[in-house]
């Protein structure tokens, strides 16, 4: 693969040199490599973080190279993909092979026939039946392992190689998930000979430990993630709780790990005080594993079934891909039930939509169960969003602890009632009765800012270069 366009666009040159003048010139990180299969112009969650960081970096007079997937689009290799970023793109591997190889797994589970006069399957037969189902799952175990990107970063390992020999790269920021990233900068690190950071958006090992019990597999896992994290100069993590487990396994990362957590862009929008009598709480996102919304709804049942609430003064909108949970409607959960007359359901948006509707709620609503060691990037949001927040988590998780002290921030666990009614009924209280919200102040939440993140990147970035 060729990389053109390797030298400099003329504005970036200037850039620099007036960096020099200035004395904000650093020469030691003259040249970053990030390794990240998601990256602008790529709208997944993934790519805000280091999208973010690379701007930040070339505003500071630093050339970035980026490999990516850049979500498949047609980029041209050396191409400057925003002012002082290079992109060197690798595709997406075919999956023809492994999406048939899916088809022929799901059609290779047909129900065991019953012989004339059986009534139940021989045991012969339900252990052959058995030990094709666990061979079966081995395979796709062993062909996921790490994660199913890991084409992809091998080809990535290799052309960021090659990339870091052109651009002359002084460091690697490796960015996971996909996880198989982190080993692709840990290749392409060590064949440079320059040192790389090992990014964790997401827990690594810890994720499948949490959720599987799968014991040998999360021993090769664990193995493998100590090796690539071993080999980092430096490991930043977006949470503490995992930043913290890492440690506790490895005590030999204690002084390489720092917690350099999501945020939001942009600045603070000024706080709502006046709410004009309303209750008016937003939803808007996707309700996937975790994000169980029927103990809010519950909850608002039992509001709205209070003598002293009126129910013309509340509304609640979920807004997204909202259309049910765990394979119950929400549309026909809320039939028959008092809060059918508040609740719309709305499919997915516009952002200028979602953005006109987050200015008209008083309530943001954020579902975060069931992520007890990472933080949503929506609870950034929601903190500089000017509006109070009903932050639905359970209290010993990451993100309860993040956000604890934090006025304007309501938390509650979803499986106490008594402490959800409680909430709703002061935030009624409060929005229709008294016609007054209290949103976290941005003396409160201005460390959780992305420019904050980035300071902090940079000087991890910078500390690893002068080693």
């Amino acid at each position: 693969m060729s990389l053109c366009g390797c030298s400099a666009p003329d504005r970036f040159v200037q850039r620099v040199a007036h960096n020099a003048r200035t004395g904000g010139s650093h020469l030691n990180l003259s040249t970053v490599l990030i390794v990240s299969y998601h990256f602008y112009p790529s709208n997944e969650i993934g790519a805000r973080r280091v999208t973010a960081l690379a701007r930040y970096l070339a505003d500071s007079g630093v050339r970035v190279v980026v490999v990516s997937a850049f979500d498949d689009r047609s980029i041209q290799p050396g191409s400057e993909l925003l002012p002082g970023i290079f992109a060197v793109p690798v595709k997406r591997p075919t999956r023809a092979l492994l999406n048939a190889l899916v088809a022929l797994k799901q059609r290779s589970r047909p129900p065991i026939a019953l012989q004339s006069g059986e009534t139940s399957a021989s045991p012969a037969r339900s252990v052959l039946v058995s030990l094709k189902g666990r061979a079966r799952d081995f395979y796709f175990r062993a062909l996921y392992f790490v994660d199913e990107y890991k084409k992809w970063a091998w080809r990535a390992a290799r052309v960021a190689r090659r990339a870091g020999k052109v651009y002359g790269a002084k460091v690697i920021l490796a960015s996971g998930p996909p996880h198989s990233a982190l080993l692709a900068g840990a290749y392409a690190a060590r064949r440079l000979r320059i040192p790389y950071v090992a990014d964790l958006r997401d827990p690594w090992s810890d994720y499948l430990a949490w959720t599987s019990t799968r014991t040998v597999e999360l021993a090769f896992l664990r193995r493998l993630e100590r090796q690539v994290l071993r080999s980092a100069a430096a490991i930043t993590s977006t949470g503490a709780t995992v930043a913290a487990r890492l440690v506790e396994r490895d005590v030999d990362l204690r002084s390489k790990v720092h917690v350099v957590r999501n945020g939001y862009d942009g600045p603070v929008k000024r706080g709502v005080q006046g709410t004009h009598g309303r209750l008016v709480i937003l939803f808007a996102g996707e309700l996937y594993v975790g994000r169980d919304p029927f103990p809010f709804l519950e909850a608002l049942e039992w509001l709205l079934s209070q003598s002293d609430v009126d129910p013309s003064r509340v509304q609640v909108t979920f807004m997204g891909r909202v259309e049910s949970y765990a394979g119950t409607s929400l549309t026909r959960w809320i039939e028959d039930k008092r809060c059918a007359g508040v609740v719309r359901i709305l499919p997915p948006q516009a952002p200028e939509v979602v953005a006109a509707a987050a200015e008209d709620s008083t309530v943001l609503l954020n579902l975060a169960q069931g992520q007890p060691l990472s933080v949503p990037a929506k609870t950034y949001e929601h903190l500089a969003s000017g509006r109070e927040i009903l932050l639905v988590c359970e209290d010993d998780c990451e993100t309860a602890r993040l956000v604890s002290g934090i006025k304007g921030v309501n938390q509650v666990d979803a499986v106490n009632f008594q402490a959800f009614t409680d909430t709703l009924r002061s935030l009624y209280t409060r929005h229709v009765v008294a016609q007054q919200l209290t949103s976290p102040s941005e003396l409160d939440v201005v460390g959780f800012s992305r420019d904050a993140a980035n300071r902090t990147f940079f000087e991890v970035l910078r500390s690893v270069t002068q080693q």
